[in-house]
């Protein structure tokens, strides 16, 4: 099956750039075109017609929208494709290589439909996630207001490092934590719980990180805080949307909002205590 799609790819590409430089024995028609037999040609391109083959092609035979017969004194040396037609080859018709035929009928029309679908859905999965990455952030900092800008002010001086280890740590517990609670039926609710938590805790997280990348892209003149985070969500969302990087960036991204949130938790505990 790849091997049909690379062997397609390329004929695309060759009907973009082929019809300048092939030779004048070569054939690109786009009507039904028939090779008498006793002629020879280098390579022969249809579309939107049939083709008939009784003579010799030293190349290959590609054939769009339309159908191939292969007579009993065709001679082809090269790969013969068919997208969209059949092929009818005589028997006494002697191929020097592979044959490949992709038919648009009802099965492939509703697979590619399906496979359409299911990147369509996943785009606008990726989109809409980008999107509350970014909104999310400047929300709860403009929503906040001084509590929150209290919250990101505290935790910008503390060492990336320190929250990364903290995160890692607190992301040990919690992943054995809901492994325990998976395997009993009183335990799912209490995931549940958790797992909400631990969003909101991303959440806060982003905002954080965001204000802080903000900084220091924020220009010479002094922008607001709302810009700031801003500025930064748009620039952690761009680097998370690049494909392998983008896991690294996310993982980074949740390690450091847990440690936020896990040291956040233990100061509450601590006043509480006192």
């Amino acid at each position: 099956m790849n091997k049909i799609f690379y062997t397609l790819s390329c004929f695309i590409l060759l009907m973009f750039l082929i019809p300048g430089l092939a030779s004048a024995q070569s054939i690109f028609e786009h009507q039904n075109t028939t090779v008498p037999a006793g002629q020879t040609v280098d390579d022969v391109y249809v579309v939107g017609g049939d083709a008939d083959v009784l003579g010799q092609v030293n190349g290959v035979v590609v054939v769009v929208n339309g159908s191939l017969r292969l007579g009993s004194t065709a001679n082809v040396k090269g790969v013969v494709v068919v997208v969209g037609g059949r092929v009818h080859q005589d028997p006494k018709a002697v191929l020097g290589d592979d044959v490949y035929t992709i038919s648009l009928d009802n099965a492939t029309q509703n697979s590619l439909l399906i496979g359409g679908g299911l990147v369509l859905g996943l785009w606008v999965l990726q989109l809409a996630g980008s999107l509350l990455m970014i909104l999310v952030p400047v929300l709860i900092r403009i929503i906040g207001k001084t509590k929150i800008a209290a919250f990101t002010d505290r935790y910008q001086r503390e060492s990336i490092g320190r929250l990364l280890y903290i995160g890692f740590l607190s992301g040990l517990m919690i992943t054995a934590l809901s492994a325990l609670l998976l395997v009993t039926v009183v335990g799912i609710p209490i995931l549940i719980l958790i797992l909400l938590a631990v969003l909101v805790i991303v959440a806060a997280g982003i905002t954080v990180m965001s204000s802080r990348i903000g900084e220091w892209f924020r220009g010479p003149a002094q922008s607001s805080d709302w810009v700031k985070v801003l500025i930064g969500a748009s620039i952690i969302t761009a680097f998370a949307n690049i494909p392998l990087v983008g896991w690294i960036v996310m993982c980074l991204v949740v390690l450091v909002s847990m440690g936020i949130g896990t040291q956040w938790i233990a100061q509450k505990m601590k006043r509480n205590s006192i």
